[in-house]
């Protein structure tokens, strides 16, 4: 069994492994048609997404990212054994040629914006159903606006964009941006001046990452 971190180009995957996989495995690469597959192997896995081991997948990811371009795969990939690795190399050759060019100097930045506004703010003047209601469609439609705008700023500052579903309240907006490296500090600056816009949102930016959203070519 190998378990598969990640894609890269073969001169970028040197740093990656002086550290150890999973387990303490030793991490191996694998170079075929240009591209190299950084892997370990293991008599037995069974990776449950415990914070330990999915950070020790995300720090060999990182390794090959402070080097290169890097197309990381997510946490428990496995497959039966090198073969099985180099067919899968063959027959994505061309996308992930493309993938790894789409990401080559630009990393992923995470966007969270989220509703502070307490549960029942507001309500003590809503004496009807009505009201409440009518307070409710405001709130969707700032929310709306929030989206809008704050999409819209920064995905003029990233390559490429990905909005997911926010799920319950208080989260309206969850989403990706694939930035150049040299940007990010003015996506940041951006989305401090965006911070608090409308009133009663929250905005959280994290990452750098490793560009998970954008590692393979979107639909």
């Amino acid at each position: 069994m190998i378990y598969v971190y990640g894609i890269c180009d073969p001169s970028d995957a040197a740093l990656a492994l002086r550290r150890r996989g999973l387990g303490g495995a030793t991490l191996r690469a694998l170079e075929h048609g240009g591209l190299a597959a950084v892997y370990s192997r293991h008599r037995s896995l069974q990776p449950r997404p415990l914070p330990k081991l999915v950070l020790h997948h995300e720090r060999v990811v990182e390794a090959v990212m402070a080097t290169g371009a890097v197309l990381p795969l997510r946490f428990g990939t496995q497959l039966e054994d090198e073969e099985q690795l180099v067919a899968l190399l063959t027959a994505r050759h061309d996308e992930l040629t493309r993938s790894l060019e789409r990401v080559r100097g630009k990393t992923e930045l995470g966007v969270r914006v989220i509703s502070v506004d307490p549960p029942g703010a507001g309500q003590a003047d809503e004496r009807t159903g009505r009201d409440y209601l009518l307070a409710r469609v405001r709130a969707h439609r700032r929310h709306e606006q929030a989206i809008h705008d704050v999409h819209a700023a920064l995905g003029a500052l990233s390559e490429a964009s990905c909005i997911r579903e926010p799920g319950p309240i208080p989260a309206i907006l969850v989403a990706a941006y694939l930035v150049d490296s040299e940007r990010v500090a003015e996506f940041r600056r951006q989305a401090d001046r965006l911070a608090g816009r409308p009133a009663g949102t929250r905005m959280i930016v994290t990452g750098p990452w490793p560009p998970y959203s954008f590692a393979t070519e979107q639909p």
